[in-house]
């Protein structure tokens, strides 16, 4: 495969270890850039070179939608590769792999971010220690970097930040990319200086030769700016086969689309609506037809003439172009993004329209309605292009402009940055060690939208938390409240309607005790805006909603409505009843988990490890001996006398006694669907409690994994792991004492092993200690990552091993 100097450069500086922030234009190749060392490494089977896993973050889920089609593509049909790298999507709207078990997994932000900090969106709490150590020992790509999530204006907190304060910590461990086309000179070079990271630019001549393509004819585009807003007739006049039309907000865009409707009817003229207030079936179809309409092969064309119009949902992701593009005045890094969907193709021109955007009256007085953007950036980006109405802008050009634009606010954004990292970091660490889930708001994304659902009354909505609905932005929302009401004044609602016209629900927490429990829901209905400010969702009278393919979702008159959203279904929670068991003994269960390592896993940090030895000062085999320990250790306590007795209680129970006294058993024979072994089960309940095994297991082992890893990080990154193998957030133990069996079951465990020749030293009985103070320290970084990276390890192995 030919690749350009720009791509060569950046796999070079990747396989010398440095880390690279690249600045490509749209339409360059900087996805194959990013990717190819990887897919390089993965061919020659290179674990020391480079990692194993890539993890391809992004803004949005349709951008992981397209890379993840375009990338399988090239990985198993263009390229020869041996064995392909098993390629995921994890995302929202498709959860392929809420585990990060796959090669090459294409996230969005919010997923991979919300993994590296341990409050995963894809897992529940209790498993939210197991995807932060794939996180941090996979290769990490950030593209879109520029469009990751801030938590507020100020800058302080968000996705943006945090993937930075992270980087810095991990930058001589974990290989990583950054990308966009939109960065300023200025936030360019200072994230250059504090990630010890080598800047990658495309040339001005190396640009026009990709611009060009061998046509002999560069791809171009002129910017004309127009002090009138968006209308049919501007966008009509200048229309030739392909057009789109971008719009701030999903009402000017609905009421533009259907003023084009009206306009154009008659015509061979097609006209396409596309925004976020379409269910994922119509998105998705919608999104399709786009890609193939405006795509790079004109034979796929299905009409010679088309229009579509459009949110910034169309800014980044689909692989499109037009002659023509039309849109609002945004924040200069926008407009750019926006303006890769036109001329995006070698050889090809095109022109891009600006348009200043309606005003908005408030008390009295009218202002310019910039919403969802800040107003000084949108003002910055009108000043700038004005002057270079006509012109043609290329690569620099562009460049240009977002240095005058954003140059300010992006040294607003580092300054805020450095000045509050310390409440960063504490936020860093409340979410990495103590699983607090609401620092995903300051940490991610500040998510001020109301997920709105339609309903004739509230419970036909059935479990909201799970049923299909909008994302709003509150504000919308709290207009939304305002038209409700102008029409609920002339509203006669039938004999047999509920009238009301918004409400939110109220869920009881089960008891954590019983897997059986449901959540059960009250409503709330909402007699003021201000109630809005503190639910997350709302049911809207579907008397007043309507939705259809066309347009989406809007609200109506009650003459015009009825839609209703499908309702969400009400699950029982897991249990770990719900599966099956085989009878298995402490020996066996350690040995089928070190299978599992040596054969699925044991590759997987080859690459970090050596990191480690060099840049942390830990043994050249440590992490694998501290793995090893965990999973050779990790259920120790299940051979206390009490548990030992359960077991043989229940196993007479269904007529397989246990009659060898030394048998240490962790696992049973079980089929939840069998009456003998349910009714097994509550007899031996009656007569025996199983007491709690984790916090014990590491106690019981600590002598033992001390002389093992003998590095105090490394120790008590192990202890912690055992610990928290069930539960993420555990850090206590009970009383306990072992069965007179256990020392010889744990001397046969480790000799299974690669650890050598241990004596035993087990802590038979619990001793008056604090383990708080034998497990990872608060805030040290370091021992949290060994501690996640090690707990990934045993918890896969220790799943895996039932299923095989």
């Amino acid at each position: 495969m030919q690749l350009y100097n720009y791509q060569k450069k950046v796999a070079k500086l990747l396989r010398q270890g440095k880390n690279v922030i690249l600045k490509a234009p749209t339409g360059t190749g900087k996805t194959l850039a990013s990717l190819w060392p990887f897919i390089e490494a993965w061919d020659r089977n290179q674990p020391t070179v480079f990692p194993r896993k890539c993890i391809y973050s992004v803004p949005m889920r349709v951008l992981a939608n397209q890379f993840k089609a375009e990338i399988h593509k090239l990985i198993t049909e263009e390229m020869v590769l041996a064995e392909p790298p098993e390629d995921k999507i994890q995302t929202g709207e498709q959860s392929q792999d809420p585990k990060f078990l796959g090669d090459l997994i294409f996230a969005t932000i919010d997923q991979s971010l919300s993994s590296a900090l341990a409050v995963p969106y894809s897992l529940s709490p209790g498993m939210a220690n197991l995807n932060a150590g794939a996180f941090y020992a996979s290769y990490l790509i950030f593209d879109e970097f520029h469009l990751f999530p801030l938590a507020d204006d100020a800058g302080a907190e968000g996705a943006l930040t945090t993937v930075l304060q992270l980087l810095m910590e991990v930058k001589g461990i974990v290989p990583f990319v950054l990308m966009t086309a939109t960065f300023s000179s200025t936030m360019l070079h200072e994230l250059a200086h504090l990630l010890d990271a080598e800047v990658v630019q495309v040339s001005r001549e190396e640009y026009a030769a990709i611009a060009a393509g061998g046509t002999g004819k560069m791809r171009s585009r002129h910017y004309c700016v127009h002090e009138t807003t968006l209308s049919p007739q501007a966008i009509l006049a200048q229309h030739q086969q392909r057009t789109l039309v971008i719009c701030n907000q999903v009402q000017r865009a609905q009421e533009l689309f259907l003023a084009l409707q009206t306009a154009t009817k008659g015509t061979a003229i097609q006209v396409e609506l596309l925004h976020s207030r379409f269910l994922p079936a119509d998105r998705q179809a919608k999104e399709e037809r786009i890609r193939r309409e405006f795509g790079k092969d004109r034979t796929q064309w299905s009409v010679d003439s088309m229009i579509v119009v459009a949110t910034q949902v169309i800014e980044v992701g689909l692989d499109i172009t037009c002659e023509t593009l039309h849109t609002e005045i945004a924040p200069a890094n926008a407009i750019f993004q926006r303006a890769g969907r036109c001329a995006r193709y070698p050889g090809e021109q095109g022109t891009v329209h600006l348009y200043a955007v309606p005003t908005r009256e408030r008390a009295g007085v009218l202002y310019p309605d910039y919403l969802p953007y800040p107003k000084s950036l949108c003002e910055g980006a009108w000043q700038s292009f004005l002057p270079r109405s006509g012109q043609v802008l290329d690569f620099e050009d562009e460049q240009e402009v977002i240095d005058e634009v954003h140059t300010t606010s992006d040294r607003e954004l580092l300054a805020a940055m450095q000045r509050q990292r310390g409440v960063l970091w504490q936020d860093i660490y409340a979410a990495m060690q103590e699983g607090a889930r609401e620092q995903r708001r300051n940490l991610i994304r500040r998510i001020d939208n109301i997920t709105v659902l339609a309903a004739p009354i509230p419970t036909a909505a059935g479990n909201p938390f799970r049923a299909q609905g909008f994302g709003l932005w509150r504000g919308t929302v709290k207009g939304l409240l305002r038209t409700l009401e102008e029409y609920a004044q002339e509203w006669q609602p039938a004999e047999d309607a509920q009238n009301w016209l918004m409400q939110f629900p109220l869920a009881t927490t089960p008891n954590p005790d019983d897997p059986t429990e449901l959540v059960t829901i009250n409503w709330q209905e909402v007699t003021d805006a201000s109630l809005l400010d503190g639910t997350a969702l709302v049911v809207i009278n579907s008397a007043f909603c309507a939705y259809d393919a066309d347009l989406g979702f809007r609200i109506v008159p009650p003459e015009a409505g009825g839609w209703a959203s499908a309702a969400g279904e009400f699950k029982q929670r897991n249990s770990q009843d719900g599966f099956s068991y085989a009878l298995e003994s402490y020996t066996d269960h350690i040995g089928n988990m070190l299978k599992v390592y040596r054969r699925d896993f044991a590759t997987d940090y080859a690459y970090i490890e050596q990191r480690l030895a060099q840049a942390w000062d830990l043994p050249p085999t440590g992490l694998t001996k501290a793995i090893q320990s965990a999973i050779a250790l990790h259920d120790l306590a299940k051979m206390d006398k009490r548990w030992q007795r359960w077991v043989r209680l229940y196993q007479q129970g269904i007529g397989e006694p246990i009659t060898d006294d030394s048998y240490m058993a962790v696992h049973t024979h079980w089929s939840p669907i069998d009456a003998t072994h349910r009714t097994a089960k509550q007899q031996a309940d009656r007569q025996c409690k199983r007491p709690p095994h984790a916090g014990e297991s590491a106690v019981a082992g600590a002598m033992i994994v001390a002389e093992l890893c003998g590095h105090d990080d490394l120790t008590r990154a192990v202890l912690t792991a055992i610990t928290r193998h069930h539960s993420a957030q555990a850090h206590e133990f009970r009383d306990y004492e072992l069965h007179p069996a256990a020392a010889k079951a744990a001397v046969a465990a480790l000799a299974l092993t690669d650890l050598g020749p241990i004596q035993n030293a087990l802590i038979a009985k619990a001793p008056p200690i604090r383990l708080e103070d034998y497990l990872v320290e608060p805030q040290k970084f370091q021992a949290l990552l060994l501690y996640l990276w090690i707990a990934r390890m045993l918890r896969l192995c220790d799943g895996l091993s039932q299923e095989d």
